[in-house]
């Protein structure tokens, strides 16, 4: 049926997927790269690292306890370092990617892809659309991750189109917002909340379509705030001085556990972030174990079992997660290629509509990627947003060099 293929084979195929274009992206890039007629070192800073990074992590999967579960990863995340040889290849093809239209394309095709997905469970046909609103991936976090790419992508095809398409982009940033609440992966809406304060910040320094962009805020308040009360019995409430909704009370929550780490409460810190304190202090233990090439990829399931956090295999912390599987090196050169990129290409943005929205989109991806896990089947758009990065970066950095 329908039903089975789309939840229990999607995310098979899926892998699949993400094999062929993995390939395909690291051949192509070869070829483009054997084709290039300037190849200037400083301009292919990014894809060194990257190289680096590469290299740690095969070293890091041959030396750890278990290198199989390292290489190829177990059947859940699939996360091995064969997934991760496959994510460079999509955000090196990427990075090749020179032509506005067909970012453009990719942008709206994840769009309307998202759109699709999203809406199917309202049909109550071939889905249970739950509490845990967790749509075709395993996890409610994971669709959350999805959830926040496609806001961010729709709210700025809000800044860029005529009157009927801002109308339709607008309902579908709408649409998204009101879903992100509902899905309550705070990690995700939080990061939006921060990317969209500094697209304000930028804005008003630029002088870039600053009342656009304080009615895409607007927008995003009071549809959080809306989603957020839709639930709630107000007068009932406002009797027992509670008219609290899930945005304010996560935000309420966040804000004692921020006063929880700066006071090193001992007792409340592992509670932190819903537990992720206890992940994020077993994760930084176990990287001072492992400190030059980590233990592997997949490293830390059976550490938390022997801590006793059980049912967990991650730290919810990018950077922690890379520091855990291949070490303090590996991990300073992944922060290195995060700011590198980030520092370049804010130089750069020189309000370009496409660029902003690339760079904004991967900024709100990173930061809830301090929150959470990555995942095959969310963590090839941050690559995508990545790579194409690189791609304004080299572009900009080439007309600049010729004027």
């Amino acid at each position: 049926t329908l039903k089975r293929f789309l939840i229990k084979q999607a995310n098979e195929y899926f892998v699949y997927i993400l094999y062929i274009t993995g390939i395909i992206g690291l051949l192509s890039y070869i070829i483009y790269f054997i084709n290039l007629k300037e190849k200037n070192k400083k301009k292919f800073i990014p894809e060194l690292l990257i190289i680096i990074l590469l290299i740690i992590s095969i070293i890091s999967s041959i030396l750890s306890k278990n290198p199989l579960l390292s290489i190829f990863g177990e059947n859940y995340r699939k996360e091995g370092l064969i997934i991760y040889i496959m994510y460079i290849g999509i955000l090196l093809t990427a990075s090749t990617i020179k032509k506005k239209e067909y970012i453009a394309y990719i942008f709206k095709s994840i769009i309307i892809s998202g759109l699709y997905i999203s809406i199917l469970p309202f049909t109550e046909k071939y889905f249970t659309y739950n509490h845990t609103l967790t749509n075709i991936f395993h996890q409610f976090n994971h669709y959350g991750y999805y959830l926040m790419i496609n806001t961010m992508l729709s709210a700025f095809f809000i800044l860029d189109n005529k009157k009927n398409k801002k109308i339709f982009y607008s309902l579908t940033f709408i649409f998204f917002t009101y879903l992100l609440v509902r899905n309550n992966t705070f990690g995700c809406y939080l990061s939006i909340l921060i990317s969209l304060t500094f697209l304000f910040i930028y804005s008003i320094v630029k002088k870039y379509k600053r009342f656009n962009i304080i009615i895409i805020i607007l927008l995003f308040i009071i549809t959080s705030f809306a989603t957020s009360h839709y639930d709630i019995k107000i007068f009932e409430k406002v009797k027992h001085k509670n008219t609290k909704g899930t945005v304010s009370s996560n935000l309420q929550t966040f804000s004692k556990d921020i006063n929880n780490i700066l006071k090193n409460d001992k007792k409340e810190i592992n509670k932190v972030g819903t537990g992720r304190g206890q992940l994020w202090k077993e994760a930084i233990n176990y990287t001072l174990k492992h400190p030059i090439f980590g233990g592997g990829m997949e490293c830390l399931k059976e550490y938390y079992k022997k801590k006793g956090v059980t049912y967990n295999d991650r730290p919810h912390n990018s950077i922690l997660q890379v520091s855990s599987f291949i070490g303090i090196p590996g991990a300073i050169i992944y922060i290195t290629l995060i700011l590198y990129i980030a520092i370049s290409n804010i130089k750069l943005l020189n309000q370009d509509i496409l660029h902003i929205t690339t760079y904004f989109t991967a900024m709100s991806y990173f930061i809830s990627s301090l929150f959470g896990n990555s995942m095959y089947y969310t963590s090839p758009y941050f690559m995508i947003l990545l790579g194409l990065l690189i791609s304004f970066n080299h572009s900009k950095n080439t007309a600049n060099n010729k004027k």
